[in-house]
């Protein structure tokens, strides 16, 4: 009965099905940091993690190593694994990283593309928009799909290698910020995507690219001043923590 109860409650308990225990179990520790559950800078205790998850202490472990080597996790030496906290240098690095890759596979698409392919992005596109704002998870999740279905029809594997690689970091930025977004920036984002979709099916690979760069330069402004933010309220707290010692 009280494994009953945990499985409807926690979210981190992993169903048995067909798929590999690894690959779920990484996928509910990896789904529970997107979806803040747990949050930026937890400590993350395998026993806890084992108790909540239904799963072995190695298979928590596995799922662990493999999120440290998208930044999800970090290990803080003899004080253990942690969720990570991007800072605003990272995070605008990731959105430089974004920027170029993004633009030119926008580029590639509108010369490569198959009509399948055209398809597969206005559909990510329009799920999306009918997602915005009341299901912000779900909204996340079809952005992401936009994109993979942009660099698949690129037609260049190693900018979808690379795009996976840094998959876990921009999706857990895509959560911080569009968790937050008032009603106004998600439709202004959804316009923007709106215009690059338009110029993939024009064939027209220069405004592609620029849509693209303007989405991505959009969405850094907004990260930026939500971390500025975030770093003024923890200094502000740490001043308060000095003065009451």
């Amino acid at each position: 009965m009280a494994t009953a109860r945990i499985k409807m409650k926690n979210p981190l308990w992993v169903k048995r099905d067909v798929e590999p225990l690894r690959e779920r179990t990484l996928k509910s520790l990896r789904d529970a940091i997107l979806s803040n559950h747990l949050k930026p800078g937890q400590r993350l205790v395998e026993r806890d993690l084992c108790e909540q998850a239904g799963v072995s202490r190695s298979s928590i472990r596995e799922a662990l190593r493999y999120l440290e080597s998208e930044g999800l996790v970090e290990s803080r030496g003899t004080k253990g694994m942690f969720v990570s906290v991007l800072n605003r240098k990272q995070a605008l690095e990731i959105y430089e990283v974004r920027a170029a890759l993004e633009s030119e596979a926008a580029r590639q698409f509108a010369e490569r593309a198959t009509e399948s392919d055209l398809k597969a992005v206005r559909r990510a596109y329009e799920a999306a928009y009918h997602l915005m704002p009341r299901n912000v998870e779900g909204l996340s999740r079809e952005i992401d799909r936009f994109f993979e279905a942009l660099f698949t029809g690129a037609r260049n594997g190693t900018a979808l290698s690379l795009l996976r690689m840094l998959r876990a970091r921009i999706n857990l930025l895509r959560h911080v910020t569009t968790r937050v977004a008032p009603r106004e920036r998600l439709e202004g984002s959804m316009a923007q995507m709106k215009l690059i979709v338009e110029a993939l099916e024009r064939r027209d690979a220069a405004a592609a690219a620029e849509a693209c760069r303007r989405y991505v330069a959009r969405s850094a402004d907004f990260a930026r001043q939500l971390l500025e933010q975030q770093e003024r309220a923890g200094a502000t707290e740490g001043k308060v923590a000095e003065v009451g010692r």
